[in-house]
């Protein structure tokens, strides 16, 4: 393909962020093909914001979505090959039409058969499309091309003219003593991702009043936007420039975003001309995976706002209250600008979720962890199964198709726990897919609770790795790997000091401090909507740092009917499992308070808790049948 004669075209993505995330593959192909002609397909908004650019020798502008339309005016420029950054059908059918002859692209929105030269993304598990940077989505196509793609970063360029031009019509802002700070509060894929205007508007108040910083509110020209600036402008205490009242173009707004001295944006397509400007800059993620966008730029702050629904993805929030935008606080924002502003650089840690990478097929593993597997030859879901170096935690009582392992690894020194199912029983297997409405294994089904209870605020065992392995419809084997809870025990196992310790005024207030907040803990369970099928002290672990922990995630589930019969179970077994010499009535009660949220007991809450009763007495009852201790009764 590097022959001179060779006629490129490059079909861009329409999204102004997707473009811009776009510009590494461009320039690693300009690289490449540096004697070939390259001709830029896009939108008019795409070009604005791309252009100047150095990666092309001509624009082609898309005026048309027709893709017969578009065929007809491609098949004129005679084009010898066709690489598609756009994931649409009619992208290549209109390339396929238009008769070039070499069309690379992904194979997806059911167009595989139109390409010529096909990738397919990765997806995870249970069929959905894995969360990778969509940097490294259209770099793998410049990578398929034999073009080096090993820079990441993103890159524009500034018409020395709209400099000019923004000097003229924004004065303040090119003459501000303070900070330039810009403020982007909408977002085209839809309202979800926006964070309150009156936050927007007290931290612009913050800023200014702290740091005589210059303000301005950008947004794109339509109706919705245009009153999202209204609204931050009026809430504000200060005056605040507004480009909704003062209108720049694409390239000015370009040149404004090279001179701020921070950028603070939703998960918006500006987000990613500040980066690629190399601007300081505060990125606010509600709906969507930061995984999706990930750039790794050094100089931006990443604040995720944690809800139990996210990250759903949808364009509106379908909850009462959109939960995970308003989990971002101003106090988070002011002090990440702080950091920023004040060059405190070590500090400016990006909260981006934690990303398995597929080492082989259906074999998931943490990055960082690669080299300790590569160290103990776990590289296949068979060298799992047949590693035995550690300490074997096989139980009794444990399942025959259940396996528990306790490893150490050097780098990163931990310590590590494998869990394996081998051949689980096909009933089983019913009842966990039923359970957890979708067909997946009992390794998936350990780790997927895990991200949406961390965004909940509920600590969980790191998952490390996970695998399994599929017959033609029941799986074969599954396993996950989880890191070891520093400095932490299960209640079973031991009990704060107070406990034991003599009963001091001072000890008694550590005690209901303990009690209070593992009350708030289950209850902020519950609040995720999940339930736990055995909620015992033993899966319950408690760090010296006095956090919680919850454990054994492949009973966590959420249930569809019976949602108040599976409460009252779990905090039945938490009532069963709390050591009788240990917790009085008193503190049962003080406990049940805390989970209800109440002062007092009304009338339900009473007929909650002797349902509870009633179901350790059937419990206990078992027990002892069986020759077992009934806990709340020692």
């Amino acid at each position: 393909m590097r022959d001179a004669r060779y006629e490129i075209l490059v079909w861009l993505p329409s999204p102004i962020g997707d473009a811009v995330l776009c510009t590494p593959a461009l320039r690693a192909i300009r690289q490449h093909f540096k004697s070939c002609k390259i001709s830029f397909f896009a939108k008019p908004i795409v070009r604005q914001v791309l252009s100047p650019s150095s990666f092309n020798d001509i624009w082609l502008e898309q005026q048309n979505e027709n893709p017969f339309a578009v065929a007809k005016m491609l098949k004129d420029c005679n084009f010898t090959h066709a690489i598609l950054f756009k994931n649409s059908f009619a992208s290549a059918l209109a390339t396929f039409l238009a008769g070039i002859p070499l069309r690379i692209g992904y194979a997806r929105e059911c167009r595989g058969f139109l390409l010529t030269d096909k990738l397919r993304p990765p997806k995870l598990p249970n069929a959905r499309f894995k969360p990778i940077s969509m940097i490294d989505y259209y770099l793998a196509i410049a990578s398929r091309l034999d073009a080096d793609a090993t820079d990441r970063n993103l890159e524009l360029l500034i018409d020395t003219e709209t400099r000019e031009k923004l000097k003229a019509k924004l004065p303040e802002a090119t003459k501000s003593e303070g900070p330039i700070i810009i403020i982007v509060p909408g977002g085209a894929f839809g309202p979800s991702k926006c964070w309150p205007s009156v936050r927007f508007a007290q931290t612009a108040d913050r800023l200014i009043t702290n740091y005589n910083a210059t303000v301005v509110v950008s947004v794109a020209p339509t109706p919705a936007e245009k009153q999202i600036a209204r609204q931050i402008c009026d809430s504000s205490k200060h005056k605040l420039t507004n480009l909704a009242e003062r209108p720049i173009s694409l390239g000015e707004l370009k040149s404004l975003f090279s001179i701020a001295d921070l950028v603070i944006t939703n998960d918006t397509g500006p987000r990613h001309i500040a980066i690629a400007l190399r601007r300081k800059v505060i990125s606010l993620f509600g709906p969507n995976n930061p995984a999706w966008t990930n750039t790794g730029y050094e100089n931006e702050i990443q604040i995720v706002g944690g809800a139990p629904c996210a990250p759903c993805g949808k364009p509106v929030c379908k909850k009462k209250e959109h939960l995970c935008m308003q989990a971002i606080t101003m106090e988070m924002v002011c002090n990440a600008a702080e950091k920023l502003l004040e060059n405190n650089r070590s500090t400016c840690a990006s909260r981006v979720k934690q990303e398995l990478i597929e080492i082989s097929k259906s074999f998931f593993i943490d990055a960082d962890y690669k080299t300790a597997f590569d160290e103990t030859a776990l590289t296949s879901i068979d060298a799992v199964f047949s590693f035995n170096t550690g300490k074997n935690l096989v139980k009794n009582n444990l399942s025959r198709h259940r396996s528990r392992l306790q490893f150490e690894i050097n780098s990163p020194p931990a310590t590590l726990f494998l869990k394996r199912y081998d051949s689980p029983p096909i009933f089983t297997q019913l009842k966990n897919w039923l359970c957890h409405r979708k067909r997946a294994s009992l390794g998936f089904f350990d780790f997927e609770p895990t991200e949406k209870l961390a965004a909940a605020g509920i600590n969980t065992p790191k998952t490390i790795s996970y695998g399994q392995q599929w017959g033609i419809l029941f799986e074969r084997k599954s396993f996950s790997i989880t890191e070891k809870i520093p400095c932490a025990e299960s209640l079973e196992r031991k009990l704060p000091d107070c406990f034991n310790a003599p009963p001091t005024i001072e000890n008694l207030k550590l005690r209901r401090n303990f009690i209070a907040r593992s009350a708030a803990f289950v209850k902020k369970f519950h609040q995720t909507n999940y339930c736990h099928r055995d909620l015992y002290f033993s899966h319950i672990f408690y760090s010296n740092s006095g956090k919680f922990y919850l454990i054994d995630l492949s009973r966590v589930f959420k249930p569809t009917v019976f949602t108040e019969r599976f409460r009252i179970k779990d905090i039945t077994q938490v009532y069963y499992s709390a050591p009788g010499r240990y917790f009085s009535k008193t503190d049962r009660l003080r406990f049940y308070l805390g989970y209800a949220g109440h002062n007092k007991l009304s009338r339900k809450d009473k007929g909650f808790i002797r349902k509870v009763k009633r179901k350790a007495k059937r419990m206990a009852k078992h027990d002892i049948k069986h020759g077992r201790p009934v806990p709340f009764a020692s």
